[in-house]
């Protein structure tokens, strides 16, 4: 695969996992205001537990790109393995078939001497 289309898709990766914390962010810090509005915690509860949810919203979308990169390194390192052993086949099918073009021109030649 491409070198520049394995790091664009390492790079869409990266951005949608950004995308998706800043989603969350917003929604917690949307949950907590309603709550802090409902009278169910204190501003200072709720500016701790915004922190704490975000960060660890932010270790696990770490810990989720992280997983994708792998499994996207890998796939790439397996198609990458099995187009080289393609193009490793179609070698050899050339091969085998200039080999027969070469014997048939010889026999064609043996049968006109």
């Amino acid at each position: 695969m491409d070198k520049m289309k394995k790091v664009g898709l390492l790079g869409a990766t990266a951005l949608i996992g950004a995308g998706l914390a800043a989603l969350s962010e917003d929604r917690i810090k949307e949950c907590v205001k309603e709550k802090i509005e409902q009278g169910a915690m204190s501003k200072e509860e709720g500016k701790i537990l915004v922190e704490d949810l975000v960060s660890e919203t932010k270790k696990q979308r770490l810990n989720l790109e992280k997983n994708i990169i792998e499994k996207l390194h890998g796939t790439i390192q397996m198609a990458d393995k099995e187009l080289e052993n393609l193009s490793d086949k179609i070698d050899e099918m050339k091969i085998q078939e200039l080999e027969s073009e070469l014997e048939k021109m010889k026999s064609m030649r043996k049968a006109k001497n």
